[in-house]
C-alpha cells in the first residue's frame, strides 16, 4: 500500500514462494512478532515464522509497516492467510500487544492465541522480582503431567504469590503452559 502524498509505501509484504510451499510440512504453530526499525526507515517489521518437524525455523513471511496497530496486524493476517488457513489445529503464538489479539480474532478466530515464555518471562521479572525462582515457572511451562505442574507451581506460590497469582489469574493457565 503506498502513500498517495508522498508516494512512499506504508506497507509491504513479502513471503517467499519456498517457505509458502514448504508450509505443509510445518508444525502449525506459528510466531507472529513485531520489531521497530530504525535509522533512515522508520517503521516496524513484522514477521511470521514456523518449524518443521524436524525443528528447522522457516520464515514464513515479513511485513513492513508504518506503525504497530490494528490496521497493519489486519493487513498483514489477511495477506498470510492466503497459504496459513485458520483451523482449529492452529497455534499463533505473540506477545501480548492488544493489536495482534484484535486482528487473530478477526482473521483467524478457529486459531488458538498463545503468550511467548520469554514475554511472561520478562513480565514476571519486571513486575514481581522474582527472578531467583523464574526456574520454576520454566519448569511448570514444560511439565508433562498436571502432578509434575502443580508441584511446580505450588512451589512458586510459596517463593513469589504475586508471580503466581499473576499467572493463573492475569494470563490464564490455557495461554501459556
Amino acid at each position: 500500500m503506498v502513500d498517495k502524498e508522498s508516494g512512499r509505501f506504508i506497507y509491504y509484504f513479502m513471503a517467499f514462494g519456498a517457505s509458502i510451499r514448504r508450509y505443509t510440512h510445518m508444525r502449525k504453530v506459528i510466531a507472529v512478532d513485531g520489531t521497530h526499525l530504525s535509522g533512515k526507515y522508520e517503521g516496524v517489521l513484522l514477521s511470521a515464522i514456523a518449524q518443521d518437524t524436524q525443528n528447522y525455523i522457516y520464515p514464513l513471511a515479513y511485513y513492513v509497516v508504518d506503525k504497530e496497530n490494528d490496521t497493519s496486524w489486519g493487513f498483514f493476517f489477511e495477506k498470510l492467510k492466503a497459504f496459513v488457513v485458520d483451523k482449529p489445529e492452529l497455534c499463533v503464538i505473540s506477545d501480548r500487544h492488544v493489536s495482534i489479539a484484535n486482528s487473530l480474532a478477526r482473521h483467524y478466530p478457529l486459531a488458538h492465541h498463545d503468550v511467548y515464555m520469554r514475554y511472561l518471562d520478562e513480565n514476571l521479572q519486571a513486575n514481581h522480582h522474582c527472578s531467583n525462582s523464574l526456574y520454576l515457572y520454566y519448569h511448570e511451562a514444560k511439565a508433562y503431567t498436571l502432578e509434575e505442574f502443580n508441584d511446580y507451581f505450588n512451589a512458586l506460590k510459596e517463593r513469589c504469590p504475586s508471580a503466581a497469582a499473576s499467572l493463573k489469574y492475569e494470563f490464564g493457565f490455557e495461554k501459556w503452559s
